[in-house]
């Protein structure tokens, strides 16, 4: 049996409408199926995510809805891949993505993440994540590497040595585990593949309300180690 290069760990609550296009792109990757593995960690779900997910995925774990936080700790703890590949549910990759990040894990390399657009062409949206990518290659030049949970991957012995994400954050524990993860080894930006992810939070609460939610948390996480205790889930 060939060993797992990756697990990728899904977080769903009835996610119908996204899910699929997100497998499709995993089921779609350069790399040989078996060499990767795809858990489902699902919140049970009112729609029909299980039954799209089965006969498709390795694994489905239900559990208690206690986070997205909670949801890939329990995934990449039945995870038998050598790096962690954390997708949201309304995220696609490129087919060349494993390809490229599994090229990327030179030693010392402990994670990283890569460029993110909008899953719709909303040019408001293309236009702000241009900007973000922008700043995100700064921040990984500067030393302070950020990888969101819409696609960040790690090396999972390092994942697990670090304790994995921060359950008692409701927002920015991407952004607090990224920050953690950069004392164990280097964090990298991979260039030449994307994963594009939907704005359905941006244009649900507005793109301006969105950002100042994103500076705040990021400041609270930073200066005060904690976010705001309340980030409702948007469907």
């Amino acid at each position: 049996m060939m060993r797992k290069l990756f697990s990728v760990v899904i977080p769903t609550y009835n996610e119908e409408k996204y899910l699929p296009h997100c497998l499709k792109s995993l089921l779609s990757q350069t790399i040989p199926r078996e060499s990767y593995e795809i858990i489902i960690v699902d919140g049970y779900s009112e729609d029909k995510t299980v039954k799209l997910a089965e006969g498709v995925v390795n694994k489905i774990i239900v559990a208690e809805r206690k986070g997205p936080g909670n949801a890939r700790n329990i995934g990449s703890k039945m995870a038998k891949g050598r790096i962690l590949l954390f997708l949201d549910a309304d995220t696609i990759i490129t087919p060349n993505f494993m390809e490229k990040v599994y090229d990327s894990f030179v030693p010392g390399v402990v994670g990283g993440t890569c460029d993110i657009y909008p899953l719709e062409a909303d040019p408001r949206a293309i236009s702000l994540y241009k900007l973000i990518n922008r700043l995100y290659r700064l921040l990984y030049i500067a030393g302070f590497p950020h990888a969101q949970t819409k696609c960040c991957f790690y090396l999972r012995r390092a994942f697990l040595d670090a304790g994995g994400f921060n359950e008692n954050l409701k927002v920015a524990e991407d952004q607090e585990l990224a920050w953690r993860m950069s004392k164990k080894g280097r964090m990298v930006y991979v260039n030449g593949v994307a994963a594009y992810s939907s704005m359905r939070r941006e244009k649900a609460k507005g793109y301006a309300a969105t950002v100042k939610d994103w500076v705040k948390n990021y400041l609270m996480v930073a200066l005060m180690g904690r976010s705001q205790d309340l980030w409702e889930p948007i469907r």
